[in-house]
């Protein structure tokens, strides 16, 4: 079995074609396992349940987390795990969680201390993902973003787009769950069920260096996808490592995809050649979320456009709705197919930036300033580091 080969179970149809794809490419990554680790920043541990001595092991890109590990990251650190696929779990600093269950039917996280961001872009209902809290668990059954904040004697749920249900994966079948909506924060205590005022409406204006790098997190991956797409023209669906950028980025199976941060995902050049999410003043800038080290808090970029915090934050899809034609004209995110210009109408903002400057008409250049062959052959298959077993 090749070690370093990892892709997070799809349907068998979808399987088959991965497998195809695979054998064309070495850079895809095959698992049917949740807990993937895709990035790291800083000092980020693995303790193994299995362990002998209860020792940590550093994490680092290609760490497979198994049921009872923990991964937890120092100060000034973070790290990204892959979920089912197109979904996150981001951590901050001071943060440890617990892979309880890493089947991709039954994803179960627990979260012992810190803050975590769970960006799910596709999911089943039928194969929700559970978050255990100190003072809850909490069920995740529909496509949206989610902050999660263990803080003392309480946890601190921000509901960012999509909905959230307060109970575990059985609460949640039997339809005993409680759900929480979109643009609402939960204060959990630990009490059987919240009232009413442990329910309160979410400040939307509110972020920090966490929200910030989970941001360029999910912008980085797309730009990886649009790099990789320029480079090899098409793309077989599922996790796909790009050397230029080292971590895997995710390639839908259907034309186009839009996270629930409003980026785009996509399969084929064809249908993002001209992607470009940030377009100011007649200038591309393909890095408008700040970097997590040296930014401000109100999120303005190094080149000195500002984002709103509401799109940094995630609460805001529309400022990213910016010059390309494709973008849907309803509020729902997932999934899509068609061809080019099929997909309707612009979605503006009123907080963000100016939306009147022209589309572009030539490939984007990835934020990170790497370079590649633009246009027809593959990239080639680069070494990757061996996953700690």
């Amino acid at each position: 079995m090749i070690r370093n080969r990892v892709f997070l179970a799809m349907p068998v149809s979808f399987l088959l074609a991965l497998g195809l794809g695979v054998i064309a490419n070495a850079q895809y990554l095959i698992s049917t396992k949740a807990g993937f680790v895709n990035r790291v920043e800083g000092e980020v541990y693995v303790l193994r349940a299995d362990g002998e001595d209860g020792e940590k092991g550093r994490a680092s890109l290609g760490t497979q987390l198994r049921a009872g590990d923990r991964l937890s990251v120092a100060a000034s650190g973070f790290a990204e795990t892959l979920l089912n696929p197109g979904s996150y779990l981001r951590l901050s600093e001071n943060t440890e969680v617990r892979a309880v269950s890493v089947d991709l039917d039954s994803v179960r996280f627990e979260l012992i201390k810190g803050s975590v961001i769970a960006e799910i872009g596709q999911i089943d209902k039928k194969t929700p993902i559970e978050i255990v809290t100190p003072h809850g668990a909490l069920t995740i059954a529909k496509a949206g973003l989610h902050r999660i904040d263990a803080k003392g004697s309480a946890t601190l749920v921000a509901v960012r787009q999509g909905e959230i249900h307060l109970g575990t994966r059985s609460d949640f079948a039997a339809n005993q769950s409680l759900k929480i909506k979109r643009g609402k924060v939960l204060t959990l205590t630990g009490s059987a069920l919240p009232g009413q005022t442990d329910v309160a409406k979410l400040d939307k204006d509110a972020i920090d260096k966490f929200d910030i790098w989970s941001f360029n997190r999910a912008q980085a991956l797309t730009d990886a996808n649009v790099k990789a797409l320029s480079r090899s023209g098409v793309l077989t669906a599922g996790w796909y490592y790009d050397p230029f950028y080292r971590f895997y980025t995710f390639v839908p199976s259907r034309s186009w995809f839009w996270s629930p941060y409003g980026f785009g995902f996509f399969n084929n050049y064809r249908d993002c050649y001209d992607y470009t999410p940030y377009y100011y003043s007649g200038s591309n800038n393909r890095s408008q979320g700040a970097s997590a080290s040296g930014a401000s808090a109100s999120g303005a970029s190094a080149s000195g456009a500002s984002v709103s915090p509401r799109v940094v934050s995630g609460n805001d899809r529309g400022a990213v709705s910016r010059a390309t034609d494709r973008r849907w004209s309803d509020s729902d995110f997932g999934s899509r197919s068609g061809r080019v210009g099929d997909s309707g109408h612009s979605r503006g903002s009123s907080s963000s930036p100016s939306t009147s400057s022209p589309r572009a008409t030539s490939a984007p250049d990835a934020s990170r300033g790497h370079s590649g062959p633009r246009g027809g052959g593959d990239a080639m298959p680069s070494r990757r580091p061996n996953p700690i077993r």
